[in-house]
């Protein structure tokens, strides 16, 4: 069964996305962009990537209206993204959207809290889903077959680490928006690893400074303590490192296409390397079954989301307060 997506904001992020949603079968119907001129750009590129024959507009409502989506992917700039998902939400829809689940650089920390409380309430109370694509936690059952490869079985947890670089196209990132940008991945990971756990915030640190953020704590889970570690960073030249793993089993992540131009993933350590698809294109696919009724798996639910966002902003008040 085809299902029927539209993309709020179809011109960065959200290229990738419309491809990784016809990739997984269904049928984009749909984009909304900010101005006629954009929108007939955005479609040519569109039509060369898969064949998009569908319709653009610069209005939500009048998207909504006309197509009809069951799906709508929210990859509008943060600050819109709570608008936008309860429009979705509200228009009866399924919904990814893009991380961080909500951000308003002209509100408090607080204030956001509020908005992203108040998208946790519009799920409640749809008829459909949400998933947040920090696609990260996707990565598990690859990097478990990797682990139990070399360790010959799955361990308890006792440490989750993340090392994440990037090289912006739009300049240099530094301070607080490489935070905002970057922060969600690697909690959503420490999450996908170790669900449901509460966090010892007596642990906690965090530091931003300059091109580089880090933190620390611990977690507490089923009586268990466990230390999650993570370091971000904004670079100028070279190959971003993305690395990451358990108990001191770190994996490198790195990016390429296939034959068929298809952007893939690859997690290796030393001579040890395991492909597979791109951990965004895993988690679109795996919603889309999941809200077609054919299994499929929700990587980073609604109130997964919310959580990310919870501790997001108590851990960026810490680094305000040291």
């Amino acid at each position: 069964m085809s299902i029927k997506v539209a993309v709020i904001g179809a011109s960065g992020i959200g290229l990738h996305h419309a491809r990784w949603h016809h990739l997984s079968g269904s049928e984009v119907v749909g984009f909304v962009g900010t101005s006629p001129d954009s929108n007939t750009r955005t479609a040519s590129r569109l039509q060369n990537d898969f064949g998009f024959s569908g319709r653009s507009y610069t209005d939500v409502k009048e998207m909504l209206t006309c197509e009809k989506p069951e799906l709508v992917d929210v990859c509008s700039p943060f600050e819109n993204h709570r608008e936008h998902v309860i429009m979705a939400l509200d228009a009866g829809c399924h919904v990814v959207c893009e991380k961080p689940l909500c951000w308003d650089m002209t509100q408090t920390l607080d204030e956001i809290l509020t908005d992203g409380a108040a998208m946790l309430e519009a799920v409640h109370r749809a008829s459909g889903e949400l998933v947040m694509s920090a696609q990260y936690p996707a990565s598990i059952p690859y990097y478990k077959d990797l682990y139990i490869r070399e360790r010959g079985a799955w361990d308890e947890i006792e440490s989750v680490y993340m090392e994440m670089e990037v090289k912006g196209r739009k300049g240099q990132k530094s301070g607080e928006d490489i935070w905002i940008d970057l922060a969600t991945h690697p909690l959503s990971l420490a999450r996908g690893f170790l669900p449901g756990f509460d966090m010892d915030w007596r642990t906690a640190r965090c530091v931003i400074s300059g091109r580089e953020n880090r933190a620390v704590f611990d977690c507490l889970r089923h009586g268990k303590r466990c230390q999650v570690e993570f370091v971000l960073r904004d670079i100028d030249s070279g190959t971003p490192v993305r690395r990451f793993g358990v108990n001191s089993f770190l994996v490198d992540w790195t990016g390429y296409a296939d034959e068929n131009a298809i952007y893939r993933a690859k997690l290796s350590r030393g001579e040890q390397a395991i492909a597979c698809s791109d951990f965004m294109h895993v988690l679109i696919q795996d919603f889309t079954r999941h809200i077609s009724g054919q299994g499929g798996h929700i990587w980073v639910t609604a109130q997964d989301a919310f959580q990310n966002l919870k501790d997001q902003i108590e851990l960026l008040k810490l680094a305000r307060q040291a």
